[in-house]
């Protein structure tokens, strides 16, 4: 019923060389960027990418702690970084990646600095500069306006204010993200835990109160130039109706506290939410950091 076709081996070449400068010629159409990210779409690529969590960076040593290290140690850091292969990068090139349209390099980390600390404005930004690397700097809302009142602010306890926040983002090497008006708490005396319900707190009031408080801190990195993306937890505090609320809002990174290196993978969009950092102390450095999690 049917007749068998031989190809002599020249023929096969012939259509093996034609079908090479179809396809070169169809992707001519098409920049390096959209052909790998086409590439990266069908074959699953992934990434480890460990996110490191700053608070303050001083000059002085004997101010030194859990939440505080100097500028020497943080100099120390991104040389290692670097030097071990590192590319610091923004939260927000995480989405284009999972999506399949962006790109990420082999070694991707992302430097997150919390709570809006002028001396995230005084000491880290020109060190940024320096060696030409990227951050991710989460702002307190109404700190930063309370910040504008002060005449003189310390590189020690005082936040970084509007004019502070535009300038990081003139610079080009910041990305600011959200980490809430004022639900920075403990939940002492029957108060907020950082952006969880409160106690007898009905959905309605609770999406209600999260939905102002996250908005009106957006409205303040707005108008420091930047629609912010991502969102850092207050102490990683978190919840499944929290996470919803969030993407409502139009979130798409979401940073916790919780110390793990995360795996981004493209199509997978669920690793952009309640990402793991490694809180940096003055008495851990990131290489020891990265080399014990790598264990």
């Amino acid at each position: 019923m049917f007749k068998v076709f031989r190809l002599s081996a020249a023929v096969c070449l012939a259509l093996s060389a034609a079908v090479a400068i179809f396809t070169a010629v169809l992707l001519s159409g098409f920049s390096k960027a959209e052909v790998s990210a086409a590439e990266n779409a069908s074959g699953g690529d992934s990434r480890q990418l460990p996110i490191l969590m700053y608070h303050s960076v001083v000059k002085d040593a004997s101010l030194c702690g859990d939440y505080v290290i100097t500028t020497d140690q943080l100099e120390q850091d991104i040389v290692w970084l670097l030097k071990n292969g590192y590319t610091p990068v923004f939260c927000n090139e995480l989405p284009p990646f999972a999506e399949g349209r962006g790109e990420l390099p082999e070694k991707p980390v992302v430097l997150s600095f919390d709570d809006g600390c002028y001396n995230n404005f005084y000491y880290v930004l020109p060190l940024l500069e320096k060696y030409k690397v990227k951050a991710v700097f989460a702002v307190v809302g109404e700190w930063t306006v309370a910040a504008a009142e002060q005449a003189e602010p310390s590189p020690v306890y005082s936040s970084m204010d509007t004019d502070n926040l535009r300038s990081l983002v003139l610079s080009g090497y910041c990305e600011l993200a959200n980490h809430s008006w004022d639900m920075h708490g403990l939940g002492k005396e029957g108060g907020r835990r950082g952006v969880l319900p409160m106690n007898g707190e009905s959905e309605r009031d609770y999406r209600r109160a999260l939905w102002g408080d996250l908005t009106d801190c957006a409205k303040v990195i707005r108008a420091a130039g930047q629609q912010p993306t991502t969102l850092a937890y207050p102490y990683g505090f978190r919840e499944d109706m929290t996470e919803q609320l969030v993407k409502e809002l139009g979130y798409t990174v979401t940073l916790s506290c919780d110390e793990r290196v995360n795996t981004v993978s493209v199509g997978d969009y669920g690793c952009l939410f309640g990402m793991g950092r490694f809180n940096r102390p003055a008495g851990r450095s990131a290489e020891q950091i990265l080399t014990e999690a790598a264990k």
